[in-house]
């Protein structure tokens, strides 16, 4: 369960700021790489919050 406490707060930022998110990724004389940039991040925010469970969580 503690795994899936990390999940549920980014997914929960996610829900609460996508209107805010959502027009800042897709301006129109935005970088064509934003999007990019943001799933990035995310995957290494994931990795960063899997490694703190040892291995008998996994």
């Amino acid at each position: 369960m503690q795994g899936t406490r990390g999940l549920f707060l980014i997914f929960g930022l996610l829900f609460l700021f996508f209107p805010s998110l959502s027009n800042w990724l897709f301006e129109a004389d935005a970088a064509w790489y934003r999007p990019h940039v943001f799933a990035a991040a995310l995957v290494i925010v994931s990795y960063l919050l899997q490694l703190e469970r040892s291995s008998d969580e996994l």
